[in-house]
């Protein structure tokens, strides 16, 4: 067996390989998954990771004959579909609709007006919509990215902490890789033998650590919670010093009001209590059922501004006013939290309060 035989055998293992690996992951997301839309959105990940290994083989390609105008529809949607099951990992209150899915679709528009339409046309057109294009799908490689990091304090699973490195490092890397490959390489170079192993070994890399997570620890570290609740059952064992700790805390954020402190975070709560960090986010997780420290302050802070924007005593005072007061820095970050939790903006809840008083 020649050297170059021996290179195709090694990329169509990998290849294979992780092509099974993400349509068996695929299954696991709509099996077992209770979270509806993270099952859908983990299927569709995984299903896209497959179909890109098998557009981007000229064997597979030729296997799959007219059946690949529906793997490329996966193909071409892959990195929305990876974008959007990102956000459902990190963001426990994720809602796909508008914004997002709006976002999803313009660049999945975008991609297919440069490659379909406008690709070797000559027109003067075509190096626009590429480099629109190019920048949107490394904006979203990078949102994916800050998404992924900048709740990393805030987490209260100890699992999921650990693998939003593990996710940055495996699913971020490699789809900035292959990104940058596509940008930058032509077709020729993308479809030779030693870019095809690269590929092939970094996608096996990815859906092998995909599924060791998704598989063995989907009920930790994946968000699945019945209807994509960001408080899950709370566990009701409760041991003599875990009791005197949770009433300290109950004191201090009850009592004591901490929870209106501006810029609290879960290292403040800890000294504030005397705990180390990691017993205080497992005694919120476990005893208290909040997945993320900001949802913790957000139950009490909400919880205060209805009480304050029903008041007819305190009808006058500004939403801006209340919200500050409440420890938040600014007010959109407090009208998100609020109609998040009510369905309503400040403003409209207290309308509607006021007038049934």
């Amino acid at each position: 067996m020649t050297d170059a035989q021996s290179l195709e055998v090694i990329v169509s293992f990998f290849r294979y390989s992780a092509v099974s690996i993400f349509l068996l992951l695929g299954v696991v997301f709509l099996r077992d998954f209770r979270n509806r839309q993270v099952a859908w959105l983990g299927a569709w990940a995984s299903v896209s990771g497959a179909a890109y290994l098998i557009c981007t083989s000229p064997k597979l390609n030729a296997v799959f004959g007219n059946g690949m105008v529906l793997i490329e529809l996966f193909c071409h949607s892959g990195q929305i579909a990876i974008w959007l099951f990102s956000l459902s990992q990190f963001r426990d209150r994720l809602k796909i609709w508008p914004a997002f899915a709006l976002i999803g679709i313009g660049f999945y528009l975008s991609g297919r007006l440069h490659f379909d339409l406008l690709l070797g046309s000559g027109s003067g057109f075509e190096l626009p919509a590429y480099v629109i294009y190019t920048l949107a799908r490394f904006g979203l490689i990078a949102h994916m990215i800050y998404v992924a990091w900048e709740g990393r304090d805030d987490d209260l699973l100890e699992a999921r902490r650990k693998f939003r490195l593990v996710y940055i490092v495996a699913v971020s890397l490699t789809t900035l890789v292959i990104a940058s490959a596509e940008t930058f390489f032509s077709q020729s170079e993308l479809f030779g033998t030693p870019v095809l192993l690269l590929q092939s070994i970094g996608m096996w890399l990815l859906a092998a650590t995909l599924a060791w997570f998704g598989i063995n620890l989907r009920s930790v570290a994946f968000v699945s919670g019945k209807n994509g609740s960001a408080r899950p059952q709370k566990n009701t064992t409760v041991e003599p010093n875990e009791r005197h700790d949770l009433a300290t805390i109950e004191k201090l954020i009850e009592t004591d009001e901490l929870y209106l402190q501006p810029g609290l975070t879960i290292t403040g709560l800890a000294q504030s209590a005397g705990l180390p960090e990691h017993r205080l986010r497992r005694l919120i997780n476990r005893h208290l059922g909040y997945r993320n420290f900001a949802d913790f302050l957000n139950h009490y802070r909400i919880t205060a501004a209805q009480r304050r924007l029903s008041s007819v005593q305190e009808r006058n005072v500004p939403v801006l006013t209340i919200a500050m007061e409440l420890g938040y820095g600014s007010l959109g970050p407090f009208n998100r939290a609020f109609k998040e939790r009510t369905g309503q903006t400040p403003t409209e809840y207290r309308r509607k309060q006021l007038a049934d008083s």
